[in-house]
């Protein structure tokens, strides 16, 4: 998710002043669990893996890798073959006024090891004066982020609530030689559904599941929420077939963010869920 836009928000956050004071009183702050971004940290927020140790071989299979914007799991595709499709079903967490920042739940494909990225999910942020904030989006790297407010059958504002359960759907609908047509599917369920066909450039390189601190400048903060529960269908598919594999069946990488800042349970039983938390030592396993 990309915030390195001015007006990256909806008609709610358009005051790039009050976005950057709350970053920087965030980063001020003197939290137990949050580290330095240090120097290695993102100048541009583009939304693709930002690796806490540049310079290292970003591990593809069966691993787990630090982040300075990530936490979740990635399944990268196996060799001679395409991730055509991911599916993900989340609880959106909620936020509160403890911490300044910004979280964003989503689901995506391709920005682990590569510079393009087709994704959706929600937003959680908390900003002082404003309070907390939750809107629905999706993003094709390098462009920034678009509300779908104003597009949502049923309710047509998209409303985002903190323990909604949201199902994204994101999958190639043409040629997939042609790396171009996808359809992008979410919805919140009981409340609204959004579907959007695009064209955008792919290299289906891999699919992930993510709670994410969006970058400004070259700092990270998540707010406090509560822990976000992917389950119960993480699942992948392979050169536009129709077979859904889980999530753990695809020897994943664990992705933490900044170690404690954000980290993934072991992935359930069944292969098809996990917990990502935020500020803590520990995540619980969902039960199959």
């Amino acid at each position: 998710m990309s915030l390195h836009r001015v007006g990256y928000r909806s008609a709610s956050m358009k005051n790039w002043a009050r976005l950057a004071a709350a970053i920087a009183l965030a980063a001020s702050c003197t939290f137990s669990f949050l580290p330095s971004a240090g120097a290695g940290a993102a100048t541009g927020g583009l939304g693709v893996m930002i690796p806490a140790h540049p310079g290292r071989v970003i591990p593809t299979s069966n691993a787990t890798e630090d982040s300075l914007n990530w936490s979740g799991y990635a399944v990268t595709n196996p060799a001679g073959h395409k991730i055509t499709k991911v599916t993900s079903t989340f609880v959106v967490p909620a936020v509160n006024s403890t911490t300044p920042g910004f979280g964003a739940t989503w689901t995506g494909i391709g920005g682990f090891n590569t510079s393009d990225l087709i994704q959706a999910g929600t937003a959680e942020e908390y900003i002082p004066g404003l309070g907390p904030n939750y809107y629905a989006w999706y993003e094709i790297l390098p462009a920034s982020e678009t509300d779908i407010a104003g597009n949502c059958a049923t309710d047509s504002a998209c409303t985002v609530r903190p323990g909604d359960t949201v199902t994204i759907t994101i999958a190639t609908s043409g040629n997939i030689q042609s790396n171009q047509a996808w359809t992008i599917s979410m919805t919140d369920a009981g409340h609204w559904t959004f579907t959007k066909t695009l064209n955008y450039p792919s290299t289906y390189s891999s699919a992930e599941w993510i709670l994410e601190a969006p970058t400004v400048g070259v700092q990270t903060v998540m707010p406090m929420m509560a822990n976000t529960l992917f389950e119960p269908n993480s699942t992948f598919t392979l050169d536009g077939g129709t077979t859904a594999q889980n999530l753990g069946t695809g020897s994943p990488v664990e992705v933490t963010m900044n170690q404690v800042e954000g980290i993934p349970s072991a992935i359930d039983g069944d292969g098809d869920g996990f917990t990502a938390c935020a500020y803590a030592l520990s995540c619980p396993t969902p039960a199959s």
